[in-house]
């Protein structure tokens, strides 16, 4: 869920800190070495960007200004970890936003909500599901994947709509709230594609899974 609005600089310049403060960690943090060293991980990473740029543009607008498109972020998450699941969201959305000649200062608002804060969200998730104390494979798809999925795509929504209610017009905020029950919608088919990514690939190529560990799940 995101808004085509522009406004001032007073509503976007937050997001923007926020969004800025964040790559320069996930830039700092981010396994570079690891994932230049191995081709097979930067063909997936690009294959990643492209992928989630396309699917971002099957979307809903609702009068003029209210977006909604598929996430698609908790398994970038699970597969790349959260550094550079930040800057592979990142990067597809620049790349979506030119092909709709859509990319601007207020940008950072939607960049937020949409990459932001799924990829915080699905870190956190991972976090919880690693201080479990029993490992099973099917908590860790389930849980990273599907219901994972579900969690991000209500910490966008929550988010999103506290940033308009703090910062936004009106009008704006009457359409979030208004139509908020699309995102309750959104929750199963995000967390059904993101849960079959998961699966799909720690099942066939667990290499590629950074945040998977065999010898915890399969021992």
């Amino acid at each position: 869920m995101l808004f085509v609005y522009h406004g001032g600089w007073h509503y976007w310049i937050l997001a923007l800190a926020c969004v800025s403060l964040a790559l320069l960690w996930s830039g700092w943090r981010a396994p570079w070495r690891q994932l230049l060293s191995a081709p097979a991980r930067q063909h997936a990473f690009a294959l990643t960007v492209l992928g989630l740029a396309l699917m971002w543009q099957l979307k809903v607008v609702v009068e003029a200004q209210f977006v909604l498109h598929p996430l698609l972020m908790m398994w970038v998450v699970v597969v790349f970890g959260p550094a550079l699941a930040l800057w592979a969201g990142t990067l597809a959305f620049v790349l979506s936003a030119l092909f709709n000649g859509e990319l601007g200062w207020w940008s950072s608002v939607p960049l937020l909500t949409t990459v932001l804060v799924p990829v915080a969200t699905g870190a956190l998730v991972l976090q919880l599901i690693d201080r479990l104390r029993w490992r099973n494979l099917f908590v860790y798809m389930l849980g990273g994947g599907f219901f994972g999925a579900m969690v991000t795509v209500q910490a966008m929504a929550l988010v999103q709509w506290l940033y308009i209610f703090l910062l936004g017009p009106e009008p704006l905020l009457v359409i979030a709230s208004d139509y908020y029950y699309l995102t309750l919608l959104m929750m199963f088919p995000e967390g059904f594609i993101n849960g079959a990514i998961v699966t799909t690939l720690t099942v066939l190529a667990p290499d590629l899974v950074k945040t998977f560990n065999d010898r915890e799940y399969l021992q």
